[in-house]
């Protein structure tokens, strides 16, 4: 037995020798540590510290992780927490720094496509992950581990509620205390020692039960250290597989027969839950990818029985397109949705990049196809956009070399029920510089983001095409 555990701990410090370490600045994260093993990981990490910091035991831990086929970005949680109470922001919204965090790093080690980051964290790490999966839209991340999770951060300024997180005021006005979330689409799974001497055990076991979309990993062995690890890495092995399996099958498209194969696609389908109707959708997202209000108005098109399938602009122009080759890829989606739900009329909708780019696609359809489109609904049009995301995308550097002008596009639509919404707020939007005779635009409040009623626009999308 003592030789297996000898071979066991020989194997893990080679696949920890094996892994190389490299850093960037990006943000309130100051100094990111990055672990990897290979330059095509499979999985994305996103690795929180506890309260002492980026070092010893969480080091190792991180490039244990990295061992497992991973790309790990590590985190000082006492840096960033510092860093968010010194904000000015009324209230703290750490999902869209890791999101932001998580594109950047991954456009600029030129991945060959987007993975969805997993969150890490260890003691206060802990904490913090479940907090951001909470707050975060769904799709954002694809789950969370928290290892020594107790419920309380000692941060000076509240969280957003964001998604769905709540909490309450700490003991004696001091930090504050996260409470069990009913909204997570995404797995979070806390891995808790039955010897800790910090987070309760019993406390961990009764706050996961509340959780939607929880699960506890209870390790006999383990106090809050985590310091031996043949005590939990097999279980923490087992459970990365697993997400790695959910996160595929989630992903995944329907099978079912059909003249055109749309398995390269990053496609989102939401089968309508409402009375049949002879009408589908096709939304194709922001550079957020799958986010909230393509979720938002996708769930309200089901609702009112129009099945719907959402393109995720993230992952698909994370490699360069041209306008000729989205087109080719829109109809494959049309004709598969088509033949797959049986439906003979067909919904375009694009927010933000998705409505930059639809009215290139739309135009270049071939005509037996453009026949069925009765109508195209574009959300915050900008007046130029380029088929391949880039990193000044996420840094407000401005239009691209390769960047084409919009409105020449919108101009071409015929005969297809074009609607474009802007927010009051928006400065010299481009949907009123359109033909009006072509173009119906329709201000609504707030300003790229809508004021966040997006039900409201997809009701108008409906009642204008019809049913």
């Amino acid at each position: 037995m003592k030789k297996v555990v000898l071979l066991i701990l020989l194997a893990g410090l080679t696949a920890q020798a094996q892994v190389t370490v490299d850093s960037l600045q990006f943000g309130r994260f100051g100094k990111v540590m990055l672990y990897s093993q290979t330059a095509k990981p499979s999985r994305v990490i996103i690795f929180v510290s506890g309260d002492g910091g980026w070092n010893l035991g969480v080091v190792d831990m991180a490039k244990e992780v990295a061992s497992q086929n991973a790309l790990v970005a590590g985190i000082d949680i006492i840096h960033y927490l510092k860093q968010l109470d010194n904000s000015p922001e009324p209230c703290s919204y750490p999902a869209a720094d890791f999101e932001a965090l998580s594109q950047y790093m991954q456009k600029k080690l030129d991945l060959p496509e987007y993975i969805m980051p997993i969150l890490i964290g260890y003691s206060s790490g802990a904490t913090l992950v479940y907090a951001i999966l909470a707050q975060a839209p769904p799709n954002t991340f694809a789950a969370a581990i928290s290892m020594g999770f107790c419920p309380d951060l000692p941060v000076t300024k509240p969280f957003c509620k964001g998604s769905g997180l709540s909490f309450e005021k700490g003991p004696k006005g001091k930090g504050y205390n996260f409470l069990p979330t009913n909204t997570l689409t995404e797995p979070w799974i806390a891995f808790q020692g039955l010897i800790d001497q910090v987070c309760n055990a019993k406390d961990v076991d009764n706050f996961v039960k509340k959780v939607k979309n929880a699960e506890l990993v209870q390790l006999p062995k383990v106090g809050h250290g985590f310091a031996v690890y043949r005590n939990w890495m097999p279980q923490f092995r087992q459970t990365l597989k697993r997400i790695s399996t959910l996160t595929d099958t989630a992903s995944a498209v329907s099978n079912d027969p059909s003249p055109v194969s749309i398995k390269d696609l990053p496609l989102v389908e939401l089968p309508p839950s409402g009375p049949n109707v002879d009408l589908m959708a096709v939304i194709v997202s922001g550079d957020g990818g799958w986010a909230n209000i393509d979720r938002t108005m996708g769930e309200y098109f089901a609702s009112q029985g129009i099945p719907v399938v959402g393109l995720n602009s993230l992952k698909y122009f994370w490699k360069r397109r041209t306008p000729d080759s989205a087109a080719i890829d829109l109809e494959r989606i049309i004709d598969h949705y088509k033949s797959l739900w049986k439906k003979d009329r067909v919904l375009l909708v694009g927010y933000s990049r998705g409505a930059d780019v639809l009215p290139f696609m739309a135009n270049r359809l071939p005509e037996n196809v453009k026949k069925d489109v009765i109508g195209v609904a574009l959300l915050g049009l900008e007046d130029s956009v380029d088929f391949q995301f880039h990193l000044s995308d996420w840094l407000g550097g401005g239009s691209s070399k390769n960047a084409l002008p919009v409105k020449p596009e919108v101009d071409k639509l015929k005969g297809m029920n074009v609607l474009c919404f802007y927010g009051r707020d928006e400065d010299n939007s481009l949907c009123l510089r359109l033909d009006t005779t072509r173009v119906k635009a329709i201000a609504t409040k707030g300003g790229h983001h809508f004021g966040g009623d997006y039900n409201s626009i997809a009701r108008t999308i409906i009642d204008y095409v019809g049913r």
